[in-house]
């Protein structure tokens, strides 16, 4: 058994082949006219792959587990001699993949994954913006792509394919309304994807989910989802800023989101992405600083001086000074007393309650916003605000 056995494509055996045969990841990359951190990504991944079934000679490990288990970690029974000088016993000496090594190990796995991806040709650019200090900034909240919901349990039905149309109506709409800019900031605000398994719970507590089918029907509906707002974002606005932060339902998809936006769209010049490797965003323009997070890790209180120690050269330049948070799943404008150089905004989503909020007493009217800002650090900005419609 080799490496050879664990590749999925033709394109990963033969960067595996010649890296079996000792090349380097610079002469692969020449030889087969692939990017070289492809080439790394692509055999981190595979070696990866192989590892989680047991395999790592270099590491002693050669014993492959059956296709539907997982390594947890691993138990080795350690032999001394009974007269051992360091008083040494025989026994066992146990490991265990905590979850910061599992999202790591999926953080390369997405890597590798966005390596293959085929870039897009840029989109047409239809604005004709002559506002040269106002920008736009779109929080999308908690979209939670993959919910299922039943109408006579909570007094909505929700699926996939009500999700792809109801956001695609509301969304042009709020566009069509919106005054035009040349900058445009879209925000995820984390959980994009309902859950971030294929056993249907969130990673780090594991929760059950109501999902609406298999993970890879609900994966494809959000990236086409995504792709779908980027591109009017694109066709309306000159310049179109990503922002992505994952949230606790997709720690994992919510990180291979941002990466696969950014290898799609890495061909379009007006477009860029932040993919949400760290959980603390943030933008600035003019005298405008923004902080972006899903609102989880980090108690909205301490927003204003968790921008104050990570961007203090930001917070000296600026005069306005502002948090766009999800989680919460409604509007909540904040004004801290002892913060007064910032605000703290969580935002609104379309989805419905879920069974389990459904059955908690929690609810908020559903739709979702744009706010127009002044790069000259003027307040408060303009807001644009667009209601989930019975018709959608």
């Amino acid at each position: 058994m080799t490496l050879l056995d664990f590749c999925n494509t033709e394109r990963q055996e033969m960067i595996i082949d010649l890296h079996l045969k000792g090349l380097a990841s610079r002469k692969i990359s020449k030889k087969l006219g692939i990017d070289d951190a492809g080439v790394r990504a692509v055999i981190r991944k595979v070696k990866l792959t192989a590892a989680d079934a047991g395999y790592a000679p270099e590491f002693g490990r050669t014993h492959v587990v059956p296709a539907n288990q997982v390594i947890s970690g691993y138990s080795d029974l350690v032999r001394y001699p009974d007269d051992d000088p360091f008083g040494r016993i025989t026994g066992w000496i146990k490991t265990n993949r905590k979850i910061v090594d599992q999202l790591a190990d999926a953080q390369v796995v997405v890597e590798a994954m966005a390596a293959e991806v085929t870039p897009c040709q840029p989109v047409v650019y239809k604005g004709n913006s002559k506002q040269k200090h106002h920008f736009t900034v779109i929080p999308i909240g908690d979209p939670h792509i993959g919910l299922r919901t039943w109408s006579k349990e909570v007094g909505e039905d929700w699926d996939v394919p009500i999700a792809k149309r109801v956001y695609e109506r509301v969304f042009t709409r709020l566009l069509a309304r919106a005054p035009d800019t040349e900058v445009c900031v879209l925000f995820n605000s984390g959980d994009f994807f309902h859950a971030d398994n294929i056993a249907g719970e969130t990673s780090r507590s594991g929760h059950k989910l109501d999902l609406d089918g298999r993970p890879g029907y609900w994966m494809d509906a959000g990236i086409r989802i995504m792709q779908m707002m980027i591109d009017m974002c694109l066709t309306k606005y000159k310049e179109v800023h990503f922002i992505n932060t994952p949230g606790n339902h997709d720690d994992i998809l919510g990180v291979a989101l941002g990466v696969f936006m950014t290898r799609y769209y890495e061909k379009e010049k007006r477009f860029s992405c932040q993919p949400g490797i760290n959980p603390f965003q943030y933008f600035e323009r003019g005298h405008v600083g923004l902080g972006f997070a899903h609102g989880h890790t980090c108690k909205l209180p301490s927003l204003p001086g968790k921008m104050a120690s990570d961007q203090s050269e930001m917070w000296g330049r600026v005069k306005y000074r502002h948090w766009f948070t999800g989680h919460v799943h409604h509007n909540q404008w904040v004004q801290w007393k002892e913060y007064p150089g910032c605000t703290v905004e969580s935002v609104g989503i379309i989805p419905p309650k879920d069974a389990y909020a459904h059955g908690a007493g929690y609810g908020a009217n559903r739709g979702t916003q744009l706010v127009i800002m002044d790069d000259r650090g003027y307040m408060p900005p303009d807001r644009y605000t667009e209601s989930v419609q019975a018709t959608d």
